[in-house]
């Protein structure tokens, strides 16, 4: 695990793997262990995996931080290893960070893929899950903690793991990420995202997969729909999720 300095505080993260660098950003309160499955990748990529600030093994003490601040651990984290360029992935909230970051430093973004992504919470299921989520965290942590972790884990090694992980976290900045991602709304600026970008959603999560709809408009998106899936792509549904990964980016990397 590597580690760099961010305002007088560290960030850890994973670098494995060689050649195009990819960076994966987590949802609230899962940390780098979101990706515990994307293994297989490093065989063709290099993989950046942090954990943002306030989860897993990057402590804050603070009560808050903002997507713009994420948005700089990522830059720092990039600078930091002199990586000019990369392919960034977004899971599920933590796509917002992934927009985010695209908007203000495009030129850093060669490809952008969003797994059950959304530009705005315009559902009401996905309105109740974020809020049901802030609520959780904030009344019955340990709850939300074995929820999750069971809900993302195929093995109970890899729950243990999970579980682990995520007791590690700051409830109040887990709330507050929650928080942030349900009033979020990039729907204006879709067209700015003017980088390669790839959907990826689980077809029997209809309470997300609808959001594709926000960004049919986008003249460079791609989408992939794992018919057989849930919301839990990169854990539970791996395997389908790394080769839609691999086959696209694959495919983007040889039009260049």
């Amino acid at each position: 695990m590597a580690v760099c300095s961010f305002r007088q505080r560290e960030l850890f993260f994973e670098d494995i793997g060689e050649g195009k660098p990819i960076l994966l950003i987590h949802p609230p309160g899962l940390g780098r262990k979101s990706f515990i499955y994307q293994n297989p990748l490093k065989e063709q990529f290099r993989l950046i995996i942090p954990d943002l600030g306030g989860h897993g093994d990057s402590p804050c003490e603070g009560d808050y931080i903002s997507i713009d601040t994420y948005v700089d651990e990522i830059k720092t984290i990039l600078d930091h290893l002199d990586i000019s360029k990369c392919v960034l992935l977004g899971y599920s909230a933590g796509g917002v960070i992934a927009q985010e970051f695209t908007f203000k430093f495009i030129e850093r973004v060669e490809i952008l893929v969003l797994a059950g992504g959304y530009p705005k919470v315009q559902t009401v299921r996905l309105k109740v899950m974020h809020l049901l989520g802030m609520r959780t965290i904030r009344e019955r942590p340990q709850l939300m903690i074995n929820v999750l972790a069971k809900a993302h884990a195929k093995t109970p090694e890899a729950e243990q793991e999970l579980r682990a992980h995520m007791e590690k976290a700051n409830f109040n900045i887990w709330y507050h990420f929650y928080k942030q991602s349900l009033y979020y709304d990039c729907t204006d600026r879709i067209l700015q995202l003017k980088v390669p970008l790839l959907l990826i959603y689980g077809g029997k999560s209809d309470w997300i997969n609808n959001q594709y709809r926000l960004y049919k408009d986008h003249p460079g998106h791609e989408l992939v729909i794992l018919e057989k899936a849930k919301h839990q792509l990169p854990t539970l549904f791996s395997n389908s999720f790394n080769k839609a990964v691999f086959y696209y980016v694959k495919k983007m990397l040889k039009r260049e």
